[in-house]
């Protein structure tokens, strides 16, 4: 069995191109974001703050195609220095929306050529190529790294336009032409059951991480020292995060609220960065990333949905507790090793009672820590890895 792993950007399709790699099984990897192998540099082209975070796989060279002509006007921000989106009459959304849609095109017109067994692509880049796969009697794999549509519509209360139906049209035929469903977690899983979508069809694989060799805690700090990770958006609940830490500093002169991470929406930056004891860190590439995990005394993830959470499985490797909402996939770690973080719902006054719990007994950090290693000792890479291979296999 030979197996084709297609995505225009990269999230975690590297690992699932790994894996399959270690087992002679993959046949190509075409991604949008290259990656490089041991030994080899970034490409030259590429500017400093992005080649230092390519990622490195064992995949070689020979298997692996990066069409960067997609993702390059998204990553280096061409279309809004040249104006196309204006010109095109397209949201930055929209705009990306096409860039995955012609991924997927140049994708089909070269797997018919290719005749893999198999075709593992990701959502919205996938019903051509799946369509293409199928004429050539190839099984499909639809790597779905988000909650379903419908689900995603309804916390997010989008309302119905063309635009979103065309889209939603495509999510949906891409998941009638999959032969199986990968999800990051039970909870995704759950909202494509929920959608109708045939539990046969349904695979949840909890992704994993595996920090740096050289990444130990450097603890100077005499106060408890929360730590976000992600995106500055409402989606990731940082306006609550923002409201319960203000309550909680004001009642523990001392805590700590650490920011990592870009993409602010209006007025979250400023909101945060208006509140004592919050340190915006900025977009970090990810050895730092993993140095601010693994100095910090609790992640939070308070997100209003998440599919996993991949900065969760980052911070218990790191040995560090996750306080965590309720609709974050990772949730599922921490109910397997529930003393290695805190689940609760979302809301401010939620997150505040804990935070405020935490900043005040920190005999309750220090007892998670080893549980924490614990959970991140099983969830690696290499576990998913596994399961991904076994995942694939069930198709022959």
């Amino acid at each position: 069995m030979k197996v084709l792993v297609t995505h225009p950007g990269l999230q975690h399709s590297h690992q699932m191109a790994q894996a399959l790699h270690e087992q002679g099984l993959l046949c190509q990897y075409w991604s949008g974001v290259p990656v490089r192998g041991p030994g080899e540099p970034a490409p030259w082209w590429l500017p400093p703050s992005l080649g230092a975070k390519v990622r490195e796989v064992g995949i070689p060279r020979a298997l692996r195609r990066h069409p960067l002509c997609f993702p390059a006007m998204l990553k280096l921000g061409l279309h809004r220095r040249i104006g196309l989106n204006r010109y095109l009459g397209m949201s930055q959304s929209a705009y990306a929306h096409r860039v995955f849609h012609l991924f997927d095109a140049w994708a089909a017109r070269r797997v018919e050529a290719l005749r893999p067994d198999v075709v593992v692509a990701y959502e919205n880049s996938a019903m051509r190529t799946f369509e293409a796969a199928r004429r050539i009697g190839a099984r499909c794999v639809l790597d779905a790294p988000a909650v379903h549509r419908a689900t995603a519509a309804e916390l997010l209360g989008l309302q119905p336009d063309p635009y979103l139906a065309c889209i939603d049209a495509r999510k949906d035929r891409e998941v009638e032409l999959a032969d199986l469903v990968i999800t990051c977690s039970e909870f995704a899983a759950q909202t494509y059951a929920q959608a109708g979508v045939p539990s046969a069809k349904l695979r949840p694989i909890l992704l994993g991480a595996t920090p740096p060799v050289n990444v130990q805690r450097r603890r100077t700090r005499a106060g408890t020292r929360f730590l976000y990770a992600g995106g500055l958006t409402t989606l990731k609940a940082v306006d609550l995060l923002q409201q319960a830490f203000a309550m909680v500093r004001a009642q523990v002169p001392e805590a700590e609220l650490a920011v990592a991470g870009g993409g602010a929406e209006p007025g979250l930056a400023a909101a945060l960065a208006s509140t004592p004891g919050v340190t915006l860190l900025g977009a970090l590439p990810q050895p730092a990333l993993y140095q601010e995990l693994a100095d910090a005394d609790c992640l939070v993830l308070p997100s209003r949905f998440d599919s996993f959470g991949m900065v969760v499985a980052e911070a218990l490797a790191c040995g560090t507790p996750a306080l965590v909402s309720e609709r974050v996939g990772a949730k599922e770690i921490l109910r397997e090793f529930p003393r290695a973080g805190w689940v609760v719902q979302v809301s401010a006054q939620s997150l505040y009672d804990r935070m405020l719990e935490l900043a005040t007994v920190r005999a309750s950090l220090d007892e998670a820590r080893p549980y924490a290693s614990l959970a991140g000792e099983k969830y690696t890479w290499a576990r998913y890895r596994s399961a991904a291979v076994a995942t694939i296999a069930t198709l022959c």
